[in-house]
């Protein structure tokens, strides 16, 4: 149950930036989460409102944009899309590829009162 450890971070991240702008509340956390982190959306809502009880995020919306994975070959240097987890070049069909997005977490964007 990585979520709790994600909302947590989530919640350090927001809340500081929120004072310091001077939010009363914290309506919307945007945040784009890489496929190959796993993340159960429903969990990561749940968990998020469980630690963000009592402070200026409790009630936010939590949305997650997923980014797809995309490697390169180091082969053919062919940028691809991957599909059902299939690490193989489909120019080449080279095995010897690197994930270039789909593992990234960050905070996008909030929106305050």
């Amino acid at each position: 149950m990585h979520e709790m450890s994600i909302a947590q971070s989530i919640l350090k991240i927001v809340l500081p930036q929120a004072q310091r702008n001077g939010a009363t509340k914290i309506k919307l956390i945007r945040i784009r989460a890489g496929e190959l982190r796993g993340i159960v959306q429903e969990q990561l809502t749940f968990l998020f409102g469980f630690v963000s009880k009592d402070t200026i995020a409790e009630g936010a919306v939590l949305e997650v944009e997923k980014v797809p994975i995309k490697s390169v070959c180091k082969e053919c240097k062919h940028e691809f899309m991957v599909q059902e987890y299939k690490f193989e070049c489909p120019e080449c069909e080279s095995k010897d590829v690197d994930t270039i997005e789909g593992m990234e977490l960050a905070v996008k964007e909030i929106e305050i009162e």
